[in-house]
């Protein structure tokens, strides 16, 4: 009741502001069917046979809805801001039930000469996220990944997360083809903010587009928080993680072609490893009938990792066809965690075809393989995991 009220006081306060400023409401909404089968073997053995049929919500794009606007101060000199959230077309749901604008709320100032700075909760550059993630989009036709499945395109690699709170963000105008970018996060939203106890992000990066040519690389940091279990653990504290992103793609005419690659150093995790050893762990612990405590008192594998070293490389292609579009993408990461002697290779596949209705409804199909195994010398154990999906749906934007 409460952020509905909110959100009512924001409809009124922007009705009374309107002629003010150049205020606009946007978004898009994604929905369709789709079909899921999680099939996961430990050791040989089969512990998941999962499968479903469901309707889903923001399977290529992320529903959302939000308010952008810019005041000119003085001339080439403007304020602007964006609040975007996001939300499930199946159940009407808010995707952050605890925050009203998810996936971005930053105040902008926007010089023609200078460039623009930001501060704010917005996407990572690396991403494909908000008003500054340009990256995925550069060197993936699914960008950051399309479906709920993780480990699509560049979603595969190391670090994807695509929004930090309390971040500084600069992009430089464009000389010659080129922009710059630069994004620091001081961490979460309480008295850890800027402290060894927060998880802090710093990235730069730089675009460059020339004709048919585009040619995109992010290099970041985490400074990971400190956290007791970890300490208690290893007796130390998590160590810092970096990767090193590039990538880009040609426009023949014909057809669109992406490449990118990933090394990364000291990552929590890469294709969703943790997701999958916390997934295993839940469904050995059934099958010996042991009783699942509470979600928020399962330990997380995540806890744990700390030291994926390895690579990631994803080639993909855009090819304009029958009115609509193929796209196509095959990704491929590979890792070891020290900590925990493991190696790590998963692949993925996705192909989809996209068709526009009209400039602001298009109609889409696709279908997503991915393939995870994780083996472990330290502990004896290997775990396979094979993922599908197909799914269509339509999206709107306005």
């Amino acid at each position: 009741m409460k952020k509905t009220l909110v959100a009512f006081a924001v409809l009124g306060a922007f009705a009374g502001s309107a002629f003010a400023a150049d205020v606009t409401l946007y978004g898009r909404i994604d929905g369709g069917l789709q079909y899921n089968q999680n099939k996961v073997e430990y050791n040989g053995q089969e512990v998941i046979d999962d499968s479903s049929f469901e309707m889903g919500s923001g399977q290529s794009t992320g529903s959302r809805f939000g308010w952008k606007g810019t005041e000119e101060i003085s001339e080439g000199l403007k304020v602007g801001f964006v609040w975007e959230h996001g939300f499930n077309v199946d159940d009407g749901s808010f995707n952050d039930e605890d925050r009203l604008f998810d996936r971005e709320a930053t105040l902008q100032l926007i010089s023609d000469d200078y460039g623009t700075l930001a501060l704010g909760r917005t996407g990572s550059i690396k991403s494909d996220a908000g008003t500054f993630g340009f990256y995925a989009a550069a060197v993936n036709p699914f960008g950051n990944g399309w479906s709920n499945i993780p480990g699509i395109s560049v979603a595969m690699f190391a670090d994807q997360d695509t929004r930090y709170d309390n971040t500084i963000t600069y992009q430089s105008p464009t000389f010659t083809g080129t922009t710059i970018y630069a994004q620091y996060s001081m961490g979460g939203n309480d008295e850890n903010e800027m402290t060894h106890r927060a998880e802090r992000y710093a990235a730069l990066g730089v675009n460059y587009v020339a004709g048919n040519v585009n040619l995109a690389a992010v290099v970041d940091w985490t400074d990971e928080a400190y956290t007791k279990d970890f300490l208690l653990i290893y007796g130390k504290e998590r160590d810092d993680q970096y990767t090193i992103n590039i990538g880009g793609s040609y426009d023949c005419g014909h057809a669109k072609t992406y490449l990118a690659a990933q090394y990364f150093k000291n990552a929590n995790d890469v294709a969703n490893m943790v997701g999958l050893m916390d997934e295993t762990s839940i469904a050995l612990a059934e099958l010996a009938g042991l009783t699942i405590p509470p979600e928020e008192d399962i330990v997380s594998w995540g806890t744990l990792f700390d030291k994926f070293k390895g690579y990631g490389v994803s080639i993909g292609t855009d090819i304009p066809a029958f009115g609509g579009n193929f796209l196509v993408s095959l990704a491929y990461a590979d890792a070891e965690e020290e900590n925990w002697d493991a190696d790590v290779k998963a692949y993925s596949g996705a192909v989809a075809y996209t068709y526009p209705l009209s400039k602001r409804t298009n109609l889409y199909v696709a279908g997503v393989y991915n393939n995870r195994e994780i083996k472990g010398s330290l502990r004896g154990y290997e775990i396979e995991q094979d993922q599908y999906q197909a799914f269509f749906g339509m999206v709107h934007k306005f």
